[in-house]
């Protein structure tokens, strides 16, 4: 399997410690020698490393986290010398042609559509498409490489970047040759559940592919992530909500899977959990500055809307950003704080640049709900509704709507998301 230099040099480094403690300053010294690296840069590497050894976040065979100073190989390790005439590493010249021909590039590019995919930016999940796409040139029928292209799809449309009817499509062709490839891939499988749920509303389908995915690989980190997002917007499932959780939270392998962790905290209301998960990844570098933004909602539903206005007004200006969350993320702090000037200056702000630019009325109604427009709040949500806004999933976890829950055409749009057989009370 061929490996990138500084993974090459990671494993070498862990294996050669015998089973002792690596710490992460010799890790640092030894495999960046040349420049500064972050805790964030070194936990990726050693999540790249352990997806190459097939390890998950509840399977420690190979690689465990010793918190507080560093990783160590536990893995039984034997030094064997090659068979006489075989030497270490020796392809035959088609073997070896066809590995410098296309396997190390597309790895390279798989590899950095799989970093650019965790950072969940605009740009980064963009970038992240054009990763997958590169990969997918060299080999069309790569299962990883699609299922990566249809997750940058999906999840530029979930994080409210682009509509759902442009970006879903997209996805859905993605995944459904994935899946025409190989119709066992666990992966493909939730990442089917993920868009059926997301893009069509469709809870039995999405269901039935989020199971099937747990029984063909019940280890998976990623169906496991798949599946809880499942039943937090379903509801009703509280039980193995908190047994997914469980299993995700057994040392989480990876900064995205820590951040996953702490916006489960904050679907599940609870706000200082989340906070303290999310200031944990802040203070651990700036990699995951997406985390502030997520700390931001949880200070708000906190009722702490000065801290969340610190935490927004310290993110760095993107438009895309901006209009996907911070500004009307700033509206409603500043509405929650009685500052109801700069709130409707920003409000009035979104609406106008909605009539050119791709702005989810979910977002809208949230800043007219902190100003107590409650009728715009409803009109914003209900025209989400014929939109299909994959934000709208998240009316049950999230409660911005409380002063208008109560309202009989409020009350029919969640009947309408959550058919009355699925409501559980």
């Amino acid at each position: 399997m061929p490996l990138a230099d500084r993974l090459t040099q990671l494993l070498a480094l862990l294996i050669h410690a015998n089973g002792n403690v690596v710490d992460k300053e010799s890790i640092a010294t030894s495999v960046w020698p040349e420049h500064a690296v972050s805790d964030g840069n070194l936990s990726q590497h050693m999540y790249m490393l352990r997806q190459l050894l097939a390890e998950r976040a509840t399977d420690r065979s190979y690689i465990v986290t010793v918190r507080g100073r560093g990783y160590r190989f536990v893995a039984p390790v034997t030094v064997v010398a090659p068979p006489a005439g075989d030497a270490p590493g020796e392809l035959d010249e088609e073997g070896a042609d066809r590995l410098i021909a296309s396997a190390p590039e597309l790895l390279h590019h798989y590899w950095r559509g799989s970093y650019l995919l965790e950072k969940r930016t605009a740009s980064a999940l963009a970038s992240a498409a054009e990763q997958f796409e590169a990969a997918l040139r060299i080999d069309r029928e790569d299962v990883p490489a699609l299922i990566g292209l249809a997750r940058a799809h999906a999840l530029q449309a979930e994080y409210w970047y682009a509509p759902g009817s442009y970006a879903f499509p997209k996805a859905k062709a993605a995944i459904v040759r994935a899946l025409e490839i190989d119709p066992s891939s666990a992966e493909a499988r939730a990442t089917l559940g993920n868009i059926l749920l997301f893009c069509d509303w469709n809870w039995v389908d999405a269901e039935r592919e989020i199971e099937i995915a747990m029984r063909l690989n019940p280890r998976s980190a990623s169906v496991y992530v798949q599946a809880t997002w499942f039943y937090l917007c379903r509801g009703g499932a509280e039980k193995l909500l908190r047994q997914l959780r469980r299993s995700l939270f057994v040392e989480p392998s990876s900064p995205p899977l820590q951040l996953f962790i702490a916006r489960t905290f904050l679907h599940g209301g609870e706000y200082g959990r989340a906070i303290d998960a999310f200031t944990n990844l802040i203070e651990s570098g700036p990699d995951f500055s997406i985390a502030r933004r997520h700390r931001a909602q949880a200070f708000i539903l906190n009722g702490q809307p000065a801290e969340a206005l610190a935490d927004l007004l310290l993110l760095p200006q993107d438009r895309a950003e901006d209009l996907a969350l911070r500004l009307p993320m700033l509206g409603r702090a500043y509405a929650d704080c009685g500052d109801l000037e700069r709130g409707d200056a920003i409000y009035r702000s979104l609406l106008e640049l909605s009539r050119t630019e791709y702005i989810v009325g979910f977002n809208l109604a949230t800043v007219a709900v902190g100003l107590g427009r409650l009728e715009e709040a409803l009109e914003h949500l209900e025209a989400a509704h014929k939109r299909r806004e994959p934000a709208l999933l998240m009316l049950r976890s999230l409660p911005w709507f409380a002063p208008i829950a109560q309202r009989s055409r409020y009350k029919a749009l969640l009947r309408a998301i959550w058919p009355e057989d699925r409501l559980v009370a």
